[in-house]
C-alpha cells in the first residue's frame, strides 16, 4: 500500500454541523443560539462532576454571570467540579434529573447536560451550549442526508 489517499480526508469532525440539523435533538433555542453566535469559549464552568476536562461553549446566562475574569471559570468553582467527579457516577438518576431542572445561571454548580428538545427549558441559559470554533460559519439548519452529500465527493 502506497499511503495515497484517493478521495481527500481520511477523516472529519463535525459535530457541530450536525447539532444544527433537523434531526437533531438540540433545544431549539439552542440551535438557534448556535446560528446567531458571533464567539465561542473555552471554558470549565459546565464540569460539576466532570473531571477538570475543558469544553468549547457559546455564552448564555451562566456564562456571562460567572466567566469575568477569566473563562475557564472561577478557581474555586473548577476545583468543586474536579473534586465532585468520582462521586458523579454514583448519583441516582432520580436525584441528577431533580438537579439538572434546578439548574439555575446564578447558582456556582452547573453540569454537562446541555439543553435538548425534551428537557428543561432551563438549560439553554444555565447548561452548556457546546459549539466547535466553526459554529461561527453555520448559516443555516439542514437535513443531515444533505449534510452528508455535501461532505462525501
Amino acid at each position: 500500500m502506497s499511503g495515497r489517499r484517493d478521495g481527500g480526508a481520511v477523516a472529519a469532525v463535525a459535530g457541530t454541523r450536525f447539532l444544527l440539523s433537523d434531526e437533531s435533538h438540540a433545544h431549539p433555542d439552542y440551535k438557534q443560539r448556535c446560528l446567531d453566535a458571533s464567539e465561542t469559549i473555552l471554558t470549565e464552568l459546565f464540569g460539576l462532576g466532570w473531571p477538570g476536562a475543558p469544553h468549547r461553549v457559546i455564552p448564555n446566562g451562566a456564562t456571562h454571570r460567572w466567566l469575568r475574569g477569566d473563562p475557564r471559570g472561577p478557581q474555586w468553582i473548577r476545583a468543586a467540579n474536579r473534586l465532585t467527579a468520582p462521586l458523579a457516577s454514583r448519583i441516582p438518576t432520580v436525584v441528577q434529573d431533580r438537579a439538572i431542572r434546578a439548574q439555575r445561571p446564578s447558582q456556582p454548580f452547573l453540569g454537562p447536560q446541555p439543553p435538548t428538545d425534551d428537557g428543561p427549558v432551563n438549560l439553554v441559559d444555565s447548561g452548556p451550549l457546546y459549539a466547535g470554533v466553526n459554529v461561527l460559519r453555520v448559516a443555516d439548519i439542514r437535513p443531515a442526508g444533505e449534510l452528508v452529500k455535501a461532505l462525501t465527493p
